[in-house]
């Protein structure tokens, strides 16, 4: 049992000094916690910078298109969707924006974006615009039970030389290739395309 002192009154140093401990306690924990979310931040803030800095390294490595500002090189196919089998060249598409697609009949992301191509080409032909398919490391039975599967309308087929795609740096399927009215290439992109992404780039196609 605690006694009082003699005037019978409790120690206010005591109870100053209890406080203080209690105070003093608080704030080491209060500390310790900001002191861990701080730490924690940091690591954060870290682990992100680093991703940024990869994908920077990612994004840097890709080698440019460099074609791109350049006439695109003449080629020309024999449509495998066509009543009669003859040619389709560039040169005939001159004066008019041209969307020329790499694909196969092997590849599933082809499959993946052909319908958001066709839609495409059916909504722009009127506005003059030309689609062209160059099957890529396809044959023929493939190619044309693709090309029926998937309604598809404007010209594809092989081209006439395997130098087609090395002329366009094409390393697999799907790539597209956006050229100028003035027989420029403007653009590739890579993969398959979405369909966002295809009419923003033929109406930057057409204004020019």
């Amino acid at each position: 049992m605690e006694h009082l002192p003699a005037d019978g009154r409790a120690s206010a140093g005591g109870t100053r000094t209890g406080a203080d401990g209690i105070a003093s306690g608080l704030s080491r924990r209060s500390m310790a916690t900001l002191a861990i979310t701080a730490v924690l931040c940091a690591a954060l803030i870290v682990l992100l910078a680093v991703r940024l800095s990869t994908a920077g390294r990612v994004a840097s490595n890709l080698p440019p298109f460099p074609l791109v500002g350049h006439a695109a090189p003449a080629f020309s196919i024999t449509p495998w969707n066509a009543a009669a089998a003859r040619q389709v060249a560039l040169d005939g598409f001159k004066g008019h924006p041209v969307v020329l697609n790499f694909w196969g009949s092997w590849c599933a992301e082809c499959a993946e974006e052909q319908p958001v191509l066709q839609a495409a080409w059916q909504k722009y032909q009127p506005q003059g615009i030309q689609f062209v398919g160059v099957a890529f490391q396809d044959h023929q039975p493939q190619g044309t039970a693709y090309l029926k599967q998937y309604g598809v309308t404007y010209p594809a087929g092989p081209a006439a030389t395997e130098r087609t795609a090395i002329d366009y740096s094409v390393t697999g399927a799907p790539e597209t290739v956006f050229i100028a009215r003035d027989g420029r290439v403007v653009s590739k992109y890579i993969g398959p395309i979405p369909d966002g992404t295809l009419d923003s780039t033929i109406q930057s196609l057409l204004k020019q």
